[in-house]
Parts: structure tokens; C-alpha cells; sequence
């Protein structure tokens, strides 16, 4: 890959950055509001164990005949393997709301704070924007585009809203709160990147897919440090979400 290909990639993390900073300034983002565990042991406990159940779920989604079906299901969205793995991450998300039903915990304890939400919303959208802008994807937007990047786009949707929910809602938020924010921020990133192995050929191809491990952790890193300044999954689903898109259109 040229040096291009690493520019590009470069410069969209850092006005992101940049952006989340000066965001960061503005009274509506001074006024989120933080969210701490009083048994941060016990919650850290669950979200790992919700990690290992949803990891090994994944895992025999590609090499179990009897889940096939989830395959063929996938089928019917655009997509792929995009398709396919949302329809692991919203089965995968199903655990965790079972956790919270069952131990009567409320929505903001997984990254959805009404508090939260118009500040995350608009941070979202404004990286959504930049990164349309970064890749000049302005013009090509304003032609239009076919149903069918129309309904991938959905698809990335539900997908980023769903792994944005269970990693850094559910997990990161009582990893932060147990082991430190900054701490709880890497381990969280960590647990991401392993829940990209299933289906993946990384261990057996790496020579030739480093590149996409190193972007891929980048993006954990990045999109986890954009829930530790807006506390709610919106903003970094949304911008996932786009981010991704755009590289097809």
C-alpha cells in the first residue's frame, strides 16, 4: 500500500480528533455527564463474560454447519459479510440487553444517557460530515446514489449500532470504571480487535493483512476515545458507521 492509501487514513483520524477537541470546548459537550459503577469489580466480570459468550457465538457462527442458516439469512441484505456480521452483532447485543433486564440496570448503563443524546447526535453528525468531506465524497453524494448503497449503508447502521452498544457501551464503560478510563479505553480496543478474528484470516495471512489489523485497531482506538469524551454510542455508531460507507461509494 502506497503512501497515499496511509495519508488518507491519516488525516481523517486526525480531524477527527481535532474535532471531538474543539467539540469538547462547547458547553453542550461540557455538560455530559459522566457514568461510574458502585461495584465496578462485578460489572467489569459481566462484561467480560459477555465477551467470551458473544466471542465464542462468532466464532461458531463460520465454523458451526448448524448455524448455516445465519449465513443464508445474510443473504437476503446487500453486503456480504457486512450482512453477516451484523446479524452476529444484533444477536450478540441480545445477551446483553437479557443482563440488564434481568439485573434491572437502565439504558444509560450501556452508552444510551438521554442526558446524553442530543450532544452525541450532532457530535456524531459533524464527524459524519467531516469525513464526507475529507474524502471528497461531496459531489458524488449530491448525484445521488443506487438503492442498493442505500440499503449497505442501513445495513452498516444497524451494525455499528449494535457493536458500538456492546463494545463501548456495555463493555468499555465497566472496564473504564474498573480499571481506570484510560486503562478500560485499551482493554476495550483489545476485546474489539479479537472480535474481528472469526471469519478473518489475519493469524494465517499476516504478511499480507497487517494492514488491515493495524487500521482496524486505529479505528477501536479512535472510536473508544470518542465514547470516553461523549459518554453515549451514538456519536461514534454514527461515525462508523458513515466512515465506512463511504469507502464503497
Amino acid at each position: 500500500m502506497d503512501v497515499k492509501f496511509w495519508l488518507g487514513y491519516l488525516s481523517e483520524w486526525l480531524g477527527v480528533i481535532a474535532v471531538v477537541m474543539i467539540a469538547g470546548t462547547s458547553p453542550l459537550l461540557r455538560k455530559i455527564r459522566r457514568i461510574e459503577f458502585r461495584f465496578s469489580r462485578r460489572e467489569a466480570a459481566f462484561a467480560l463474560t459477555l465477551f467470551a459468550l458473544i466471542f465464542f457465538f462468532a466464532f461458531q457462527v463460520y465454523d458451526n454447519n448448524l448455524l448455516g442458516f445465519l449465513k443464508t439469512a445474510a443473504g437476503a441484505f446487500v453486503g456480504g459479510d457486512v450482512a453477516l456480521r451484523m446479524l452476529i452483532a444484533v444477536i450478540a447485543l441480545l445477551p446483553a440487553i437479557i443482563l440488564l433486564l434481568a439485573r434491572g440496570q437502565p439504558l444509560k448503563s450501556t452508552g444510551w444517557s438521554k442526558e446524553n443524546t442530543r450532544a452525541s447526535l450532532m457530535l456524531g453528525l459533524l464527524l459524519a460530515v467531516l469525513t464526507i468531506f475529507l474524502r471528497g465524497k461531496f459531489t458524488p453524494l449530491l448525484k445521488g446514489f443506487t438503492e442498493e448503497k442505500g440499503s449497505l449503508l442501513l445495513v452498516l447502521l444497524i451494525l455499528s449500532l449494535a457493536e458500538e452498544s456492546i463494545f463501548r457501551g456495555y463493555i468499555q464503560l465497566r472496564l473504564m470504571s474498573y480499571l481506570g478510563t484510560t486503562w478500560g479505553w485499551l482493554a476495550t480496543a483489545f476485546l474489539y480487535l479479537l472480535w474481528q478474528l472469526p471469519g478473518r484470516a489475519w493469524l494465517s495471512h499476516f504478511p499480507t493483512a497487517w494492514p488491515e489489523v493495524l487500521i482496524t485497531l486505529a479505528q477501536a482506538l479512535l472510536l473508544g476515545w470518542i465514547m470516553r469524551k461523549s459518554y453515549h454510542v451514538a456519536a461514534p455508531a454514527l461515525y462508523r458507521a458513515v466512515a465506512a460507507w463511504l469507502m464503497v461509494i
